[in-house]
């Protein structure tokens, strides 16, 4: 983690702070975390625009082919590169509570191979996708068809590495407070 973290740099949006929209989406996610608002989603409510991008994003990810584990080993590689220290708290809390092993998170947080053939086949694509800028050679391409992952599944990857592309650049610039539900 970043041991140069200053304070929170942009202040949190508190509901009721003036704006319809910001209000209509902090109250949506208040009721998915049981009455309790993230300071990532406070902070992105500054800006109407884009927290209501950020949950028009969650909501359709949430049809995705890719589990809901899966999309977390994207997220936690986003983050990871990203080094977003609030991103990588919230996401490895996340993918626990989806049962991945300490020792996947572990090794996702550092980049390292997962053990589960099918988050590691997700976790390598990833990784690709970025290291490439998704420019596959046809033969990688192909290469991760033949392990499993479908022409949909690549195209949600990269839906997913750009949901949290928004999230890790926003909590970097920000220095966002990690919120002590993410914290294990």
């Amino acid at each position: 983690m970043n041991k140069t973290r200053g304070p929170q740099r942009i202040p949190p949006y508190e509901i009721g702070g003036g704006s319809d929209e910001a209000d209509v989406a902090l109250n949506g996610v208040s009721k998915m975390f049981g009455g309790y608002v993230p300071n990532i989603h406070k902070v992105m409510a500054n800006s109407p625009a884009m927290i209501e991008a950020f949950e028009a994003m969650r909501r359709l990810l949430q049809k995705t082919i890719i589990s809901a584990g899966e999309r977390e080993i994207v997220s936690i590689e986003v983050s990871r590169r990203s080094d977003c220290d609030y991103c990588k708290t919230a996401h490895s809390h996340l993918a626990r509570r989806l049962r991945i092993s300490e020792d996947d998170v572990a090794a996702a947080l550092e980049g390292r191979p997962i053990s589960d053939p099918r988050l590691a086949l997700v976790q390598s694509a990833t990784q690709r996708l970025l290291d490439r800028r998704a420019k596959l050679s046809d033969d990688e391409l192909e290469a991760f068809r033949e392990r499993g992952l479908s022409n949909a599944e690549l195209l949600e990857i990269i839906a997913v590495i750009g949901w949290y592309v928004m999230s890790t650049y926003t909590n970097n610039l920000a220095q966002t407070e990690i919120d002590e539900i993410f914290k294990d």
